[in-house]
């Protein structure tokens, strides 16, 4: 099989407004940074992925048509894909499955959302069966509170567990120019904030952002000569489930368990707690991240709420979640998933700064779509498999 690596990557500065960029600027401002930072031009591009989130994310149908001609891909093949909070990572997928069929030598996947210009409750509302779930219309909210209450007494996922999540990821946040939320918070901070859909309170909650990130993938051979540094997949999958609550688990993710054993196999992964230097998770609310930890193997169940308190997790631990501060610093929904990717991928590659995680070599990436039944993982590394 061929391997593929990340040749280069771009973010947005992310907002909660930017008003100063239409959506298609938005867009070519993280696609014209990953081609700087790769070293190429559109010119040198065999293919174009664009990923964003649900089209009333931002209100405007069919945005691949308008965002051909601001990223400079007329007359290239170009295709959108859309997948919720794990659209990133999907976008990736495809880039590679394109390179691996011999269609593509280099893909420059790029994802966005503007959802300051969209109507994102009303969006999220209508992703549910309209017979036996439309009239759940406080959304994914409402599923993931019923799923972090699930998860309390059996696993041990408390509040208190959840805020150091919040507390951590916006610490690290602060170090990180591209974030939008800059504000660190204690875990009396976090406890004490405005309820929402209990246990979820404010800030157990990432913010609504503005922002893009693109990526540009490809094969071994090619990528070396682009770059002395790429940074190489070693292994990506999706998987998905049920769409009713009625017919999976609420204490684990079935697809993030299978896609991690998929992805770890691929990659030689037997011991992930200790293999992994670092992860970028995609945690949508607080009590997310407990979930992956065990999901992913970075502890057995039931002791995610141990591992967080420990301080293993933190950017001083020996497996930091998410260093760049996660979707506590920043929350594009169409690009979030792309994020992690590009975040793994400058760690593995020295390129993190003021949160750069010591001689990184091999990095997990965690996302997920739907609400909450699409999971992805991949695995980013210095050097190939």
């Amino acid at each position: 099989m061929t391997s593929i690596a990340i040749v280069g990557t771009g973010q947005t500065q992310h907002a909660r407004r930017r008003l100063d960029v239409s959506q298609a600027g938005l867009a070519r401002e993280a696609a014209m940074a990953a081609l700087a930072d790769a070293g190429l031009t559109m010119d040198d591009i065999d293919s174009i992925v664009v990923a964003s989130g649900p089209a009333m994310f931002g209100a405007v149908n069919q945005p691949e048509k308008w965002i051909a001609d601001a990223l400079g891909a007329r007359f290239k093949p170009l295709v959108r894909v859309t997948s919720g909070g794990g659209t990133g990572l999907a976008g990736a997928l495809a880039a590679m499955n394109q390179i691996k069929g011999g269609f593509a030598k280099r893909v420059l996947v790029v994802a966005y959302d503007k959802l300051s210009e969209g109507v994102l409750q009303a969006s999220i509302s209508t992703l549910y069966d309209p017979f036996w779930g439309r009239e759940f219309a406080v959304g994914i909210m409402g599923f993931s509170a019923a799923y972090w209450r699930a998860r309390m007494d059996k696993l041990g996922h408390s509040e208190e567990a959840a805020a150091m999540v919040a507390v951590k990821n916006r610490a690290n946040s602060m170090l990180n120019p591209n974030a939008h939320v800059k504000k660190e918070v204690t875990v009396e901070d976090v406890l004490n904030s405005k309820p929402l859909c209990w246990p979820i309170k404010v800030l157990d909650v990432p913010p609504i952002s503005d922002g893009a990130c693109a990526v540009i993938l490809a094969a071994e051979g090619d990528a070396e000569s682009i770059t002395g540094t790429p940074a190489w997949i070693h292994g990506m999958a999706y998987y998905c489930e049920a769409d009713n609550v009625a017919n999976r688990s609420m204490l684990q993710s079935e697809p993030l368990k299978i896609a991690a054993a998929k992805v770890y196999k691929s990659a030689g992964i037997t011991n992930p707690r200790r293999q992994f230097d670092l992860a970028e998770v995609q945690e949508p609310y607080t009590c997310f991240e407990l979930s992956y930890y065990e999901g992913l193997g970075l502890c057995a169940d039931g002791e995610a709420a141990d591992l967080i308190k420990s301080g293993a997790t933190t950017l001083q631990g020996d497996i930091p979640v998410n260093p760049s501060g996660g979707c506590m610093g920043a929350n594009p929904i169409g690009a979030t998933a792309l994020i992690r990717l590009a975040e793994a991928a400058m760690q593995v590659t020295g390129k993190a700064g003021a949160y750069q995680v010591p001689d990184a070599e091999l990095a997990l990436v965690q996302a997920g779509g739907g609400w909450a039944n699409l999971r992805g993982v991949a695995v980013v590394g210095s050097t190939k498999v």
